[in-house]
């Protein structure tokens, strides 16, 4: 028998396509429709099984428990928040029709459920002031409107939109009349769950979950989140009004294009290590957060000192954020905390975050990668007393911040950019190191006060622990080529370059003798808004071969006065007017950093980049 030629790469993969798509054609696919039980279905099917779920409410009475590649798929395709899920999945159940009017109160009694409440060191650090309830997993909604769970040991003074549970006697009260109107109370603390790997969650509605921290409305519980429960999907989904995280954070997970809203404590939250195994924490968790809409939680009141907002990550390295809109919540829009490490926090809107920073890494490691975000507005105190900022580092390394937008409101204690050295003693995990704010870099960003914010709100320096980290000046570079548009010719910017811990407030002439932005520009042109760029193709992470045509657009009311273009922030060419695009032929090996630097005619500018690398 002749030898037969080797197969060309063409036929190889036309077989491995053939050989996949056999594979995908025969895996079982079940309609599920309103009225049947959907984890018993679950339970009942092989691993790899896509169940389809049509338009309907289905309000589970135990999680859901994927097998291994199981996906989950609205029958119906949505975009929220364009268009809703009609496909949904509850964790509560009605109520309102078993209410009794006791004289002053509704009352419904034969309330079993009862989760795990949030007790650490003590509730004033877990909740608000006055809202000490957060403490409890179930909620009381009326016409998806989630009313104030009142703490109290015996029966309080319930008023309009207030409730109490009587956990001893298993009695639900409230003050509103239910007539008329939708009351639920949510009873199952967990809508997905379980370790299987390579679980698909699409077009759904995930709501009304008593899940509390470590738990979420989906994903798994704490565990061996590298081998279990990893490489999960969350698309298209509407996720709210769930107690505690809406979605918690596992290996691999992808976030993608969801709507994730009005949550009791947090959007998003996790992390993949553990102090229990540190070898977990150093692995490359491949979590992408991207094209998100995450507004309106914390609802429920959590401190945003305890945690709370739009997204919270610890202990996790190798996780990008990117794209998303995050508005309005209470609590940081992004928080990196507990030893995380290598971020990508990239071309994201962070607006109107309550009580806390923007964006903030805390005691975490480098090398991470801020830029190209819009931070406007965060900060306003509202239950809390301390100082933030639009973008904040502490007791952390090697963050590289540029071409972002920060927008200080008129409000106490809320700044622009803050780096700070101050004493939060050793890592946890090993080598055990002292918590260093080092290697971290300010550069090509614009800022920008609102009126009357100059005398509150600051770009910062502040050395805070001179006789554990006296190099804090040395070991983080010098702010530089920022732009600063004030409201005022106040000081506003706190850079001593010294050890005295003074942390004194600067005029920006004062700020660049102190070594500070010596290439940097500031003026009292706050009135303008800022223009918007982007380089449109090529995407970021784009490799080449020989020469590559970087292509950006750019707009602002008052017009566009040019457009620069950089490589590793050299100057490569100045276009006038649209299309706004350069050849790069002259580039080295090797990866490299491309903006594109847009100036309106009111004279604000902002910068866009991609990382392209040339083989």
């Amino acid at each position: 028998m002749s030898a037969q030629p080797p197969m060309s790469k063409t036929a190889i993969w036309l077989a491995l396509f053939v050989t996949c798509s056999a594979a995908i054609s025969y895996s079982a696919t079940v309609d599920i429709h309103p009225g049947q039980d959907i984890p018993t279905i679950v339970s009942a099917n092989p691993a790899g099984t896509t169940f389809i779920i049509y338009p309907g409410t289905y309000r589970l009475t135990e999680p859901i428990i994927p097998k291994n590649g199981d996906s989950f798929i609205g029958q119906t395709a949505c975009a929220p928040p364009t268009t809703p899920c009609p496909a949904v999945i509850s964790g509560s159940t009605v109520i309102g029709p078993l209410a009794r009017f006791d004289g002053e109160y509704y009352e419904v009694t034969n309330q079993t459920q009862q989760g795990g409440t949030a007790v650490t060191v003590g509730r004033e650090i877990i909740c608000d002031p006055g809202y000490e309830g957060c403490i409890y997993p179930e909620d009381l909604f009326f016409d998806g409107v989630p009313y104030q769970h009142l703490d109290s040991y015996i029966l309080p003074a319930i008023g309009p939109g207030q409730w109490w549970f009587d956990y001893i006697n298993h009695i639900i009260y409230f003050y509103d009349n239910p007539a008329g109107h939708t009351v639920e109370t949510s009873v199952l603390n967990n809508g997905f769950g379980g370790s299987a790997n390579n679980v698909t969650i699409q077009y759904l509605t995930v709501k009304g979950f008593a899940d509390m921290f470590p738990y979420g409305a989906i994903g798994a519980p704490p565990g061996n989140l590298v081998t279990q429960a990893a490489n999960w999907m969350v698309h298209n989904c509407e996720v709210l009004l769930n107690h505690g995280y809406g979605v918690r954070l596992g290996f691999g997970m992808h976030i993608i294009n969801n709507y994730i809203h009005d949550n009791g404590q947090i959007g998003i939250a996790g992390g993949i290590g553990s102090t229990s195994d540190p070898s977990t924490q150093s692995a490359n968790a491949g979590i992408l957060i991207q094209g998100n809409v995450i507004n309106h939680n914390d609802y429920a009141h959590f401190n945003a000192d305890f945690g709370s907002g739009g997204i919270k990550v610890g202990s996790t390295s190798g996780i990008t954020i990117r794209g998303n809109i995050m508005q309005n919540n209470e609590g940081s829009g992004i928080h990196f905390d507990d030893y995380s490490e290598n971020t990508f926090v990239d071309g994201n809107t962070v607006t109107g975050s309550l009580d806390a920073d923007g964006i903030v890494m805390e005691m975490s490691f480098g090398p991470s990668t801020i830029r190209n975000n819009i931070v406007l507005r965060n900060g306003r105190r509202v239950y809390e007393n301390h100082s933030v900022g639009q973008i904040g580092i502490h007791a952390s390394t090697g963050a590289n911040i540029y071409c972002n937008v920060l927008e200080i409101p008129l409000a106490t204690g809320v700044s622009g950019f803050v780096i700070g050295a101050a004493n939060r003693g050793y890592s946890e995990y090993p080598p055990y190191q002292y918590l260093v704010t080092a290697g971290n870099s300010f550069h090509h960003n614009s800022t920008i006060w609102d009126a009357g914010a100059v005398a509150n709100g600051a770009i910062t320096y502040l050395q805070d622990d001179a006789l554990n980290q006296p190099n804090f000046f040395s070991v983080n570079a010098r702010p530089d080529y920022n732009e600063y548009h004030l409201s005022s010719s106040q000081p506003a910017f706190v850079y001593d370059n010294n050890d005295s811990e003074k942390n004194a407030r600067k005029t920006f002439p004062e700020y660049q003798a102190a070594g500070a932005d010596v290439h940097g520009k500031a003026d009292l042109n706050y009135t303008s808004g800022f223009p918007t760029v982007m380089i449109t193709s090529p995407v970021d992470q784009t490799s080449f071969s020989n020469s590559v045509t970087v292509n950006a657009t750019a707009s602002d009311k008052s017009g566009i006065n040019r457009v620069e273009f950089y490589v590793d922030w050299k100057l490569q060419t100045t276009v006038a007017g649209p299309p706004y695009s350069f050849n790069w032929t002259n580039g080295t090996s090797g990866s490299h950093v491309v903006a594109a630097m847009a100036y309106s005619n009111a004279g604000i500018r902002n910068c866009y980049a991609v990382t392209l690398t040339k083989q």
